[in-house]
């Protein structure tokens, strides 16, 4: 599949393949911000979540996730903008010939995805198929490295990641790195596993022109790992006792492995 987009709402997005169409990733909504923010704190409240990650609050308070909906919207504000007018220019030169509004993969290069929230759709028109009613399940984020494999507030870090983000848009040398969560009520699907290769193939190699790619997991997170071999990534170097944790995660550090992405797999 490639980017949808929706006629009512004039929203793009990407829909997961067989056996779960019924998810979605899209941008942040505007319009949604209250939505977002209670589906985030309920979330990454959860343990099974919470444990799992090192850089979001915790406690995750309403008022957190609201400030975060805020500053991707405008974040992806550019990006969004740019591509619904691509997306409206094909359709009103009919240069669309299959149904779903389905966009092109030779228009402009992005240096960035602004497809992050994973949602499951309740409803759906039964014309179109677009969707009417979902819920927020999750978050899936494709940034330039932030070189976790260095010390943290280390110059070697900040040097790589000045490096890195200095390079263009497209740059077959510009490092990317993947992160993501899923609400506990839908692990163990396979879900998390179609998200990631929907946003590697769908967007991030056509649209960005992604060649260079990572992640990183807590070393007792064998899930999250499972998922990234699935799709191509192999298992790195393991740093002990690397990564500082919260008080409020309980403390201290925890060791983690980087996962380094072997390129495209047309399988």
């Amino acid at each position: 599949m490639t980017v949808q987009h929706n006629s009512r709402t004039k929203e793009p997005y990407l829909r997961l393949p067989e056996p779960h169409t019924n998810i979605i990733i899209t941008p942040h909504r505007q319009n949604s911000i209250d939505e977002t923010s209670s589906a985030l704190a309920n979330i990454l409240n959860d343990p099974r979540v919470a444990l799992r990650l090192q850089r979001t609050p915790y406690p995750y308070s309403k008022s957190d996730g609201e400030e975060w909906a805020k500053a991707n919207c405008k974040e992806q504000e550019a990006m969004l903008s740019n591509l619904r007018k691509e997306l409206e220019e094909q359709t009103n030169t009919k240069l669309k010939k299959h149904a779903g509004n389905n966009s092109r993969q030779d228009g402009q290069v992005f240096d960035g995805c602004p497809f992050t929230c994973i949602r499951e759709v309740l409803k759906s028109e039964p014309e179109t198929g677009h969707p009417i009613e979902d819920i927020l399940i999750g978050d899936i984020r494709l940034a330039r490295s932030s070189f976790d494999e260095f010390p943290e507030g280390s110059e070697e870090r900040a040097q790589a990641q000045r490096q890195n983000d200095e390079l263009l848009a497209g740059d077959k040398n510009i490092i990317w790195s993947l992160a993501d969560f899923l609400a506990p009520s839908h692990h163990g699907k396979g879900i998390m596993t179609l998200a990631v290769k929907t946003i590697i193939h769908d967007w991030a190699i056509p649209r960005m022109k992604v060649q260079r790619l990572k992640s990183w997991a807590f070393e007792d997170n064998e899930g999250s790992m499972r998922v990234f071999e699935k799709n191509s990534f192999l298992r790195g170097c393991t740093l002990k006792d690397w990564a500082p944790v919260s008080e409020s995660r309980g403390g201290g550090k925890k060791s983690i492995v980087l996962m380094e992405w072997a390129g495209a797999d047309d399988s």
